[in-house]
């Protein structure tokens, strides 16, 4: 939470930014900036400030991609990122002790044992053909506000030819249909669900 309190603070303004996570924890945690913004510094934190980062694949078909990209984010998630210590992450001092355990009660949820399936369905990944990539880039937009979004699109053991083949779908297939997404098509930050989570 010092962190969110943090970036919020006016004299910083920081994009704040949610990678690795479900979907439910980054819309928590992007509404906990804009919360924070309000309620301790009284600004409204604008779309620029809220970030997304997710490992994203597009492939032909919703099928396709996960049959091409399956493995690969499986080997991110289940093989990789756990070998890492997180006080890589967080190394001692960057937050207070309270905020660490939270942190990593938090992040275990998201490594070891899960399969592709499991991870779109929670959201911490995109993985489909085009159209299902672009519904859920602008789902989640609507939801979550975010006007900065990085994409992951070479992660765990993909290869190149993979990687090339997705990059070349998402700037033909699925960009031109989120480029316009802004404050228009976001619906907006509510206390209440902040409060609720």
């Amino acid at each position: 939470m010092e962190t969110i309190e943090w970036a919020a603070h006016p004299d910083c303004k920081y994009t704040y930014l949610q990678a690795n996570s479900p979907f439910v924890s980054v819309q928590r945690y992007l509404d906990l900036y804009r919360e924070s913004a309000e309620r301790l510094y009284g600004y409204t934190a604008s779309s620029e400030q809220i970030a997304w980062s997710t490992p994203l694949y597009v492939g032909e078909t919703d099928e396709a991609a996960i049959a091409e990209a399956g493995r690969h984010m499986e080997s991110l998630f289940n093989t990789f990122l756990p070998k890492i210590s997180q006080m890589m992450f967080f190394p001692p001092g960057y937050m207070s002790a309270g905020s660490m355990k939270n942190i990593f009660a938090h992040k275990r949820a998201s490594r070891g044992g899960q399969t592709i399936q499991d991870m779109i369905d929670r959201g911490i990944v995109i993985c489909g053909g085009p159209d299902t990539v672009r519904k859920t880039i602008a789902d989640r937009h609507r939801r979550a506000g975010f006007q900065n979004l990085v994409c992951m699109m070479q992660f765990g053991t993909q290869p190149a030819d993979l990687t090339e083949k997705s990059i070349r779908l998402f700037t033909s297939e699925v960009l031109p249909g989120i480029r316009g997404l802004d404050e228009q098509n976001y619906r907006g930050f509510e206390r209440a669900t902040v409060a609720a989570l």
